[in-house]
């Protein structure tokens, strides 16, 4: 196993390994809601499965696999809903300046336009950027990524292809 691939799924367990312990710090306060002990996930939670689905969403779009881009897609906007509805006291839940980009997106991938789906692509990492600054989180700033991403991802095991 090389060296990244065995980095990549040591990365996968520790994370997989931390999950129940993020359920036990999410136990709600009120104690009707904490009897049917549902987890919620944390804010950085799902900005991090985002971050995931923006690497897929581009791979995708790389690759012209319109049908995962557009899961993908719906995926990060599932994840931008979930983000207010689960978390509505926190003004860095509202992530509404990503609905122009997504849409822009969503129409470049039904026209299987590749050069369109660059530009929106661009539009959304931008909106992602502008966000994290407009919310004291700055420092975290997203691209495209740069590496190769079947080389260097924890994805590596899954086809892209759409074939």
């Amino acid at each position: 196993m090389s060296t990244m691939k065995h980095f990549a799924a040591v990365a996968i367990l520790c994370v997989a390994a931390s999950l129940p312990v993020m359920a036990q710090e999410q136990k709600p306060e009120n104690s009707q809601e904490r009897s049917q002990d549902h987890y919620v996930p944390r804010l950085n939670t799902l900005m991090m499965v985002t971050q995931l689905g923006h690497f897929k969403l581009w791979y995708a779009g790389a690759v012209q696999n319109w049908p995962l881009a557009d899961y993908e897609l719906a995926q990060i906007r599932a994840n931008i809903v979930d983000a207010r509805k689960l978390h509505p006291d926190n003004s860095k839940s509202d992530m509404s300046s990503m609905t122009p980009p997504a849409d822009d997106l969503e129409g470049a991938i039904k026209a299987k336009d590749s050069a369109k789906f660059v530009k929106a692509f661009s539009k959304l990492t931008a909106a992602c950027n502008s966000c994290h600054e407009a919310t004291g989180f700055g420092f975290i700033k997203i691209r495209e990524p740069r590496l190769s991403p079947i080389e260097t991802s924890p994805f590596s095991d899954e086809s892209f292809s759409g074939k």
